[in-house]
């Protein structure tokens, strides 16, 4: 992480333990969501204020390189899955086409390959934009 001795100097020096510091930049670190780390931080054991929580949180997430970092492994997942799937039904529908002919399921095998390789470049191009989220989980119940 950058800058993180100089965010713990700064909130030592406001009176924050170094026990919650050493919390939050593990929890931030590993991938904690913003809620489950301010509910812990605000804790009576731990006795932090709730704006002074989220200022320490905003600061951490800055300098590891934002709040849903690790949110974005998912569309990558996806991505190449999506990818994969239509691949492999481009081949196919190649395979079909120059040696057995025209297939009965030759449309859904079209549908499949054209929504493998556009689903997949979406999710990929919103991983690496940062902008995938768990809400984008295709799977999501």
């Amino acid at each position: 992480m950058k800058n993180i001795n100089l965010i713990k100097a700064k909130y030592l020096g406001k009176g924050v333990t170094a026990d919650n510091l050493e919390y939050a930049i593990e929890a931030v670190i590993d991938g904690s969501k913003r809620e489950h780390i301010i509910e812990n931080l605000t804790a009576d054991y731990r006795g932090m204020q709730a704006g002074e929580a989220n200022q320490l949180l905003e600061e951490l997430f800055v300098a590891n390189g934002g709040e849903f970092k690790k949110e974005n492994r998912g569309g990558y997942l996806f991505g190449i899955v999506f990818l994969l799937v239509g691949l492999a039904a481009s081949f196919y529908i190649y395979f079909v086409n120059d040696y057995l002919g025209k297939s009965r399921l030759f449309y859904l095998i079209w549908a499949l390959a054209i929504g493998g390789l556009v689903g997949g470049a979406i999710y990929i191009g919103m991983a690496v934009r940062g902008k995938y989220r768990d809400s984008h989980d295709p799977f999501n119940d």
